[in-house]
């Protein structure tokens, strides 16, 4: 999936908006049918354009979900709160890297993000849910310490963990690579083969498409 394309997966909508370069940023719109309830994943940038499709899908935005704290994906998170006064919610032990972020967009790309809102943090066992329908937390750290993929059920969100035929780098503050290939190897072996994984950058793949790479190529990672 694509630019701002939506795909309607069981009782989800999503849609997806693709921020300018350089990232290139996958942020993802899932709109619960049923309910009329929505949550944006990790905003990177381009509010303006985020909240004009937020609009466009109607319903009412429930709160923001981070996968992880990097920059590229939470650059737009606080002009989405200031339109919709919601929450941004993320792993706990993602909180150093999340506030951090602007000071890193400033050396890396000589411009500043806005930090976030109201942020709240939440444990490795929390139950996230959104109009009644619940959200399975996979924590995988490795590219962050508190890295996390959203599942779903028909779909995950699996952020900068797990790409198309590629994974996180683990050379940033905070990386890990050993652990990230323990979060991945974890991650692959809970999921039905037909799954879909949207990740943070570039094409969606299927749970059975990573693990037949994955089990080429972990032992080289």
């Amino acid at each position: 999936m694509a630019g701002d394309n939506s795909i309607v997966l069981g009782d989800w909508r999503l849609t997806a908006v693709v921020t300018s370069p350089p990232w290139y940023e996958n942020c993802y719109l899932v709109r619960h049918e049923p309910s009329g309830e929505i949550a944006v994943v990790d905003p990177g940038g381009d509010a303006d354009v985020i909240n004009a499709r937020i609009a466009d899908l109607g319903g009412k935005l429930a709160a923001v979900l981070l996968t992880h704290g990097h920059f590229d994906h939470l650059g737009g998170v606080a002009d989405v709160q200031a339109r919709y006064d919601v929450p941004c919610r993320a792993h706990v032990e993602e909180k150093v890297i999340i506030d951090r972020a602007p000071q890193w967009a400033q050396s890396m790309m000589a411009g500043g993000v806005k930090p976030p809102g109201r942020c709240e943090y939440f444990e490795s066992d929390a139950k996230l849910s959104l109009g009644g329908a619940p959200i399975a937390v996979h924590f995988t750290p490795g590219h962050t310490p508190g890295g996390v993929c959203y599942d779903f059920g028909p779909f995950v969100l699996t952020g900068d963990t797990l790409f198309a035929e590629g994974v996180g780098r683990t050379d940033f503050p905070g990386g890990n690579g050993p652990q990230l290939v323990k979060s991945i190897t974890d991650f692959l072996a809970r999921l039905e083969p037909d799954v879909l994984l949207f990740s943070g950058h570039g094409p969606q793949w299927s749970a059975e498409e990573a693990r037949h790479w994955w089990s080429q190529m972990a032992p080289y990672i």
